[in-house]
């Protein structure tokens, strides 16, 4: 079967499909239920693991998806796939892999970026008693999130943005609204109120699964920064460092930082990674996230605001709630076959230089 093909419909197929492929390799599944929430067709939510390998492994690798819900189709399909090309049987000797599916469950079943609590999970791990201070967010906030989005008030919206872009140059905005903010919890990159589910069912798998682990490499598959199809591995590590040096050897020239403006993306407050670090300790961590583009940087914001809009400020009635619940789905996943080719093959890539790494 294709790749093109295992790239799921929904998040019910996406879980069946993943549950399936690792039964077919004879492992064996871990389900962590997100209690009190339904997904999007009224049956409970799950976060699920399965793994392959040594079980007391000292080196692992643990793929990821769905962090950023509407982002899961593409790791879904990556570790749905993988799996039945026999990742199982490639495991080295004395090692292990563990793969989590949808860690933000609530997102990827109603096509949200964002969990149940509308928190970027990927912003959520700080001391949410004194969270990290944003106040470029502050000034944009209502533009960045607009409670109406009738022509002329999106227009004025995006006049605000383009003024601070002008001034302070494009990628100065684009980090002063993705960083991370915890001041506006209808706005967007809303780093949550308090530590989130996903984030205490991840420190469980890591505790569960990988407690014994000494070196773990991580791959967390996401979408929508860069060009249709093209990639970057990216991690938070400062060139030069030790973190930096080893995941060099792995990933190579494909490696790009945030700490210096290596990557698309700007560096941010709150990452699982720096979450996962805290809780390993003086434990080695090679963590990147694999990131596919979809579409231009001004098409998948205006569908990230919008859904924002749809999920925080909408009326009831909205007839044009189809129009952009299919707009974000096609900013973070391209349904095309084309592109499902050319991201299953990067994610495939990223995964083997991995496992040679083991």
């Amino acid at each position: 079967m294709t790749a093109e093909l295992l790239f799921p419909a929904d998040y019910r197929s996406a879980r069946s499909a993943f549950i399936a492929a690792a039964e077919a390799a004879e492992l064996g599944i871990t389900s962590r239920l997100l209690g009190g929430i339904k997904g999007v067709d009224g049956d409970p939510l799950f976060l699920d693991t399965a793994w392959a390998g040594r079980r007391d492994a000292r080196r692992a690798l643990l793929l990821i998806s769905g962090t950023h819900g509407v982002e899961g189709y593409f790791g879904s399909g990556v570790q749905t796939t993988l799996l039945r090309q026999g990742l199982a049987a490639r495991v080295p000797k004395d090692c292990k892999i563990v793969l989590l599916h949808a860690l933000n469950p609530y997102g990827f079943s109603f096509d949200r970026r964002v969990n149940e609590d509308n928190a970027d999970i990927n912003r959520n791990f700080v001391d949410h008693a004194h969270p990290p201070a944003n106040p470029e967010y502050d000034i944009l906030a209502d533009a960045a999130a607009p409670k109406d989005i009738s022509p002329a008030a999106f227009a004025a919206a995006n006049r605000v943005l383009a003024a601070f872009g002008a001034k302070h140059g494009s990628f100065a905005l684009q980090a002063a609204l993705s960083r991370g903010q915890y001041h506006h919890p209808d706005g967007i990159y809303y780093g949550g109120g308090k530590l989130s589910w996903s984030l205490r069912m991840l420190k469980d798998v890591l505790d569960e699964e990988l407690k014994a682990v000494e070196e773990l490499s991580v791959i967390d598959f996401h979408t929508g920064l860069g060009d249709y199809g093209a990639a970057e591995i990216i991690t938070e590590a400062e060139p030069g460092s030790e973190a930096y040096v080893r995941a060099h050897r792995i990933w190579g020239a494909s490696l790009r930082s945030t700490a210096n403006g290596q990557s698309l993306s700007a560096h941010l407050n709150g990452t699982i990674d720096s979450a996962m670090a805290a809780w390993m300790g003086c434990r080695a961590l090679n963590f990147v996230a694999l990131e596919v583009g979809t579409q231009s940087v001004s098409k998948v914001f205006e569908a990230l605001r919008k859904d924002n809009w749809l999920s925080c400020h909408a009326p009831a009635e909205v007839p044009h709630r189809a129009q952009i619940k299919q707009q974000i789905r096609d900013a973070f996943y391209p349904d095309g076959d084309d592109w499902k080719a050319t991201v299953f093959a990067h994610g495939q890539a990223a995964v083997n230089m991995a496992l040679a790494a083991l």
